[in-house]
């Protein structure tokens, strides 16, 4: 934070009132929440005194009677500034109109951590929610205070507090204030819910603004004098080549062209035009070293050769006593592929060199704009103070624009250049020069069943991640999970339902194996297994909506399930229908139905629109999507190499939601979750049609074609 405290309250309309909130489970229920900081006009303190990670985000009433709220969480498409409004306005008795939200501005806002789509309504819009609520009770004490008026004759209303009974405020909220900074502390387990929240079913704040394009992102901005920038990548990966040398003289000598130079290892160029930037960096001839060593990339191989024991995951009962004493024993090894985000806006940043006060700001679409600042302050040898990162809305993220290096980028070629520059990734770019994959997983599994059709061992190894998604799913009572790690140039990067999506996919395929093996339906066997009844009610909601007992499918069709459970005891089961065509191997998705325990839902239209995101995201994950790779040189340049889904090859959609699991809890977040089961739910449906289990990921025609020669 740079202004100072007085500064940001002037910054409001006048003197105000500031609350800053922390929102952990953590807190005690017996801290005092009312904790206010005297205005000293003698000291130079500043809003940055309350500490950020502690205190994580801010509502503040201005004289003229609106609200602002500050949060350094930011817009990624998943509507988070449409809860952030449903909860405010709700909370605070106040119309849309008289809410300004301020996200992701390191100079405006506190920094609450990076925005993941899972759990940013979680944490921030509940904690709005829950803030709302001991805001209102706070401003009635002071009320009282300052009247003379007893606490119970006062009530608070429309973002002020009058009397009881009557319509009209008597005092402002700002009037309250005085220009003090009140701290609060919330603990959801012991936060009492006086104001019962209600779903308005707002619709999306910024839903006229897109579908009119009106919305602007970094890539619309343009300042004075600005230039454009683009890189010359390498042919292989980037962390294992060097630059060697570059011919750069045709480039420079193209009309529209500032300059072309080396710079961190790579070729830049900054033209007047991004055609000129284009035009020039195809011109630029170079060689790099790049290592020596097979075309051919052998995941399996690689993995297992270099694998040592990171962790284990879990760990309960004996599980080699508990596989000796099952009736069946069943091992099998699944294998999921390199995937990427494919973002429909590459990663852009627009960076001006230093002003008059020697500041550098940069635009850029973030999911952690502090985590940016500090990244460049960093690069630069410059004091965070003097870096200002401002997050416009994104075209897409999903994990992989948390650290995206175009913001340090952008800064560094403007500082060289001395004037704005806008730093664009191409689709390539995105793709080569990234190299930023969701990991290829091997995960191998062993379960025993007893002769009741109870699992009672399980050991799972998982190689190249960290093997999350296999605890509270099945009550198992014997139980190891491993985590097997290796030097890896493609890392782990987040990366939406983070290793859930692999091991999920091997888990729920490896349950109806197991249970076509004891001759159980796969749905019965889950009933049974299930770790929570809360699994049953979603297996049964499923089961109806797709019409599972009673439903007859033609000739290569087949239904399949799997359930998960995510994070904060996020609960969901997904149930697909495929028909599968034996002569061009084409699967065909017919439908979809989808049940989810994610507590309060605060917007029914914004959750429903995220889970049919995270299901098409599956959809893709399980057939289509897979970065192609020879050796560690990435070949996959365009979205036409990578197949995201279409709305072609999208089925009807059907989702229903649940409260049952702990219905007086806080909303769970919904946003990665729905990808994890879909996976596993589609290559159980194809199984089901065409009695052929694919043990890896994605299922393409191709890969069908040759299963059916070869059955």
């Amino acid at each position: 934070m740079s202004i100072t405290r007085r500064q940001f309250l002037v910054s409001l309309g006048g003197t105000g009132l500031l609350y800053a909130f922390r929102f952990t489970p953590e807190a005690s229920a017996k801290t005092e929440p009312f904790e206010p900081i005297p205005v000293d006009d003698d000291l130079p303190q500043c809003v940055a005194e309350l500490p950020d990670v502690d205190y994580m985000d801010w509502i503040a009433f201005s004289p003229d009677g609106k609200v602002s709220v500050f949060t350094g969480r930011t817009e990624l498409g998943q509507g988070l500034k449409t809860v952030i409004t449903a909860t405010v306005t709700q909370g605070l008795e106040i119309p849309p109109e008289k809410l300004t939200i301020i996200q992701g501005d390191t100079d405006l806002c506190p920094d609450d951590g990076p925005t993941v789509g899972s759990c940013a309504t979680r944490v921030v819009a509940w904690g709005f929610w829950l803030a709302c609520e001991k805001i209102r009770t706070d401003l009635v004490k002071r009320a009282a205070l300052l009247l003379g008026i007893p606490s119970e004759e006062l009530e608070f209303k429309a973002g002020g507090v009058g009397l009881k009974g009557e319509p009209h405020t008597l005092i402002s909220a700002s009037e309250l204030g005085g220009g003090k900074i009140v701290k609060i502390n919330l603990d959801p387990a012991a936060t009492p819910m006086e104001k019962q929240y209600i779903d308005l079913r707002i619709p999306n704040v910024n839903g006229e603004l897109i579908v009119t394009g009106s919305l602007k992102y970094v890539g619309d901005l343009h300042e004075p004098g600005m230039l454009y920038a683009g890189w010359k990548g390498p042919p292989y990966h980037p962390t294992l080549t060097r630059l060697l040398s570059a011919e750069m003289d045709a480039a420079r000598a193209l009309p529209g062209v500032k300059w072309v130079k080396a710079v961190a290892g790579r070729v830049a160029a900054i033209g007047e035009r991004y055609s000129d930037v284009v035009k020039a960096i195809d011109l630029v001839k170079s060689s790099w070293s790049v290592p020596t060593r097979s075309k051919e990339l052998r995941v399996e191989e690689e993995a297992r050769a270099g694998a040592v024991l990171e962790e284990k995951k879990e760990e309960e009962g004996n599980v080699d006593a508990g596989l000796a004493s099952s009736n069946l024993v069943l091992t099998e090894t699944y294998k999921t592929q390199y995937a990427t985000h494919a973002q429909i806006e590459t990663d852009t940043a627009v960076a001006t060199p230093e002003d008059v006060n020697g500041k550098i700001t940069v635009w850029v679409s973030s999911q952690y704009p502090h985590l940016a600042r500090e990244v460049i302050a960093t690069y630069l040898n410059k004091p965070e103070s003097e870096i200002r990162v401002i997050a416009m809305p994104a075209g897409g993220a999903f994990g992989g624009k948390i650290g995206n290096p175009v913001t340090r980028e952008a800064a560094q070629l403007a500082k060289i250049a001395g004037v704005p520059v806008k730093l664009i990734y191409s689709r390539k770019d995105q793709f080569q020069l990234r190299g930023h994959f969701k990991a290829a997983c091997i995960i191998d599994l062993t379960t025993g069943v007893n002769a009741d059709g109870k699992m009672i061992a399980r050991k799972v190894d998982v190689f190249q991640d960290t093997g999350e998604g296999t605890k509270f799913t099945y009550d198992i009572p014997n139980v190891l999970t491993r985590v097997y790690g290796a030097e890896w140039i493609f890392g782990r990067p987040a990366m939406r339902g983070t290793s859930y999506v692999q091991t999920c996919f091997a888990t729920e395929s490896h349950v109806d194996m197991v249970a076509h093996k004891v001759g159980m339906d796969p749905l019965e066997f889950r009933r049974r297994n299930a770790q929570f009844p809360i699994y049953v009610e979603l297996i049964d909601a499923c089961a109806e909506m797709i019409r599972y007992d009673n439903h007859p499918l033609d000739v290569d069709e087949g239904i399949g399930l799997a359930i998960v459970h995510h994070g904060g005891s996020q609960f969901g089961a997904v149930a697909a229908k495929v028909a599968v065509d034996r002569a061009s191997g084409q699967i065909k998705m017919k439908q979809i139905c989808a049940a989810f325990d994610i507590g309060t839902v605060i917007n029914r239209r914004t959750a429903t629109v995220g889970i049919r995101g995270g299901i098409i995201w599956g959809i893709g994950y399980a057939l289509s999507e897979e970065v192609l790779l020879n050796g560690h040189s990435i070949e996959t340049e365009y979205l036409s190499e990578y197949r995201i889904p279409r709305f072609s090859d999208t089925p009807p959609i059907e989702i229903t939601f649940l409260n049952k699991h702990n219905p007086e809890g806080t909303p769970r977040g919904c946003g990665e979750m729905p990808v994890i089961p879909t996976i596993g739910a589609i290559a159980n449906a194809v199984y089901n049609a065409i009695g052929i289990r694919f043990y890896s990921t994605p299922i393409t025609p191709e890969r069908v074609r040759e299963a059916l020669g070869n059955a």
